[in-house]
């Protein structure tokens, strides 16, 4: 199995690099800083796919591999700086989506629509470490930003789901888990604009009764949900470093 390569997914790929962007842009991350970030974020884009596969397989060796690199490359740079307290709660976090990730897999399976959407947490996590390897403290709006990005990570999976012919995976369950993101609104009420168009999609989805089920028509999709998830990043990024 190779260690180093493109993620499957541009989507997963993308994400990592700009989760660790927009975290270093909100910590306030100066040039070394911009250079660590930059270079751990793609360490952990070209490890992505052999860290998910050997997850997935169960290959402890692998597995062992894949967090070695990846704990190395995030840890070195906090030794630098002297920030390794910052690393506490993106490990804690990141320590949670895993629990959850694994419970479901193990009793849902891996092609159950809710272990999906909680993979789809994974590659934002980069954010939530960026203050830490670019030599900055770990702040409100990085975990804000995280948490958006990450969660409409996870209700654009879902939303996917509720359109594949073979899943018929209930319309309203995407919607309903989107609710609770509006809690950032009592935090920065100005995040409430980057949530309309995800609301409208999610509620517009209700009354699409078309599904697909060919492979080009499934990609579209994807694409789809990836232009709404960059539309919501540059939104929430804007907001949290203008306000």
């Amino acid at each position: 199995m190779r260690i180093f390569r493109v993620p499957r997914e541009p989507g997963a790929g993308g994400t990592i690099i700009l989760a660790m962007i927009g975290g270093l842009l909100l910590s306030g991350a100066d040039l070394r800083g911009w250079l660590i970030g930059l270079a751990v974020a793609l360490l952990t884009f070209f490890t992505f796919d052999y860290a998910f596969d050997s997850y997935r397989a169960w290959k402890l060796r692998d597995m062992a591999v894949a967090l070695g690199l990846n704990g190395l490359a995030y840890l070195l740079p906090a030794l630098y700086w002297g920030t390794v307290d910052e690393l506490v709660i993106p490990l804690a976090i990141v320590g949670v989506i895993f629990a959850l990730h694994f419970a479901f897999s193990r009793a849902k399976g891996w092609k159950n629509p809710v272990t999906y959407a909680l993979g789809n947490l994974l590659p934002a996590v980069p954010a939530l470490f960026a203050p830490a390897v670019a030599g900055k403290p770990f702040t409100d709006k990085v975990l804000v930003f995280w948490f958006l990005l990450a969660y409409y990570e996870a209700i654009g999976a879902a939303y996917v789901e509720t359109k594949l012919a073979f899943r018929k995976f209930p319309r309203k369950y995407p919607l309903i888990a989107w609710l609770p993101a509006f809690i950032v609104v009592l935090y920065n009420p100005y995040l409430a604009i980057a949530l309309i168009e995800p609301t409208i999609r999610l509620l517009r989805n209700l009354k699409d009764t078309t599904y697909v089920a060919k492979i080009e028509d499934i990609k579209k999709l994807g694409w789809s949900v990836f232009r709404s998830v960059m539309l919501l990043y540059l939104l929430t990024l804007a907001i949290l470093y203008l306000t």
